[in-house]
């Protein structure tokens, strides 16, 4: 990152954990401990690009400048004129706001975000958070372990990786469980994962999404009460983001190709086998379209919960009462 302190900060891709540990971890404390309350959060769903643009050009209260973080930037910049208005506002960032924006989604090159910042590279800066997929979650593991002082095993972290692909955030509070369970002693064992990682994250949540599936609502609500009896929330959540995600791929290419196994389809999508090979059958259940629409819910209640406008256990039974109707 430059030293020249930029005035725009794009930071997009589809690892939401690596964004937000980001922005609170390294964004936010070059600001300085004093200046918390100079940093403003929006949700673009929810603001004008007028009153975005009243907050960049706002002057900082005692603090040479300013934070202005906006989530969700494709809902408020739909349409040639939003597009317009919207880099007419990036144009207009003055050097003592940084403008962080937010996207849970990698952006095309083509986007005009992307064509923003290689413009003015001397004003911006743009970091891609992409999840790590297949071998590259289990290197992931490893080096996680690595850095909380502890260490696995690496079929232990292959096995973890096969539970939890493609979920950081679930993956973190798992490493760092087994770690406390060996106290940092020896490495996390495949035996360590099989025991405290219990199956109840593949299980139960085969079984709502299965629930979902058939429109059994009430089923669905007793394995969420269930679920929630062991996890947080926003991680169970994460969960199922991943599980939908991962049925919409699967679904795809067995439309494409009836014939392929699931080691074909793991491995193009970039996928460990286990979870593809316990995917498959329910994939069945929906159909392409029906998939997309779920998914396209879940994303709106996920940026319910990141604006505050929805609480987690709140949002997760309106997930299942929307989705069993």
């Amino acid at each position: 990152m430059s030293d020249q302190s930029p005035s725009v900060y794009l930071l997009h891709g589809n690892d939401e954990y690596a964004i937000r540990s980001f922005l609170e971890e390294r964004l936010k404390p070059k600001m300085g401990e004093e200046t918390t309350m100079d940093i403003t959060t929006v949700d673009g769903g929810s603001k004008t690009i007028e009153s975005i643009k009243t907050e960049t050009q706002t002057v900082p209260f005692l603090t040479e400048r300013r934070m202005v973080v906006i989530q969700n930037i494709k809902a408020m910049t739909k349409g040639k004129t939003n597009v317009e208005k919207f880099t007419s506002l990036l144009d207009a960032v003055p050097s003592t706001t940084a403008l962080v924006l937010i996207e849970d989604e990698l952006l095309e090159n083509k986007h005009f975000l992307i064509k923003w910042i290689k413009k003015n590279p001397e004003r911006s800066w743009m970091q891609v958070f992409a999840l790590p997929k297949g071998p590259a979650m289990t290197h992931w593991i490893l080096e996680q372990a690595k850095d909380m002082g502890g260490s696995f095993e690496n079929q232990a972290a292959q096995l973890l990786a096969s539970y939890i692909d493609e979920n950081p955030r679930l993956a973190k509070s798992e490493i760092d469980k087994l770690l406390i369970y060996v106290d940092y002693s020896r490495p996390v064992t495949e035996s360590d994962v099989r025991d405290l990682v219990a199956d109840v994250r593949q299980g139960d949540v085969f079984e709502m999404v299965d629930a979902i599936g058939y429109g059994d609502g009430q089923k669905a609500m007793f394995m969420l009460r269930r679920l929630l009896e062991d996890n947080k929330p926003l991680s169970l959540f994460g969960m199922v983001i991943r599980q939908f995600r991962l049925l919409i791929q699967v679904r795809e290419l067995m439309d494409e190709n009836p014939g392929q196994d699931h080691n074909e389809i793991a491995q193009r999508i970039g996928s460990h086998p286990y979870p593809i090979k316990k995917i498959m059958p329910q994939a069945k259940i929906f159909t392409l379209p029906q998939l997309k629409i779920i998914y396209h819910q879940l994303s709106e209640i996920d940026q319910s919960i990141k604006s505050f406008q929805l609480e987690e256990e709140l949002a997760l039974d309106l997930l299942i009462a929307t989705l069993t109707q």
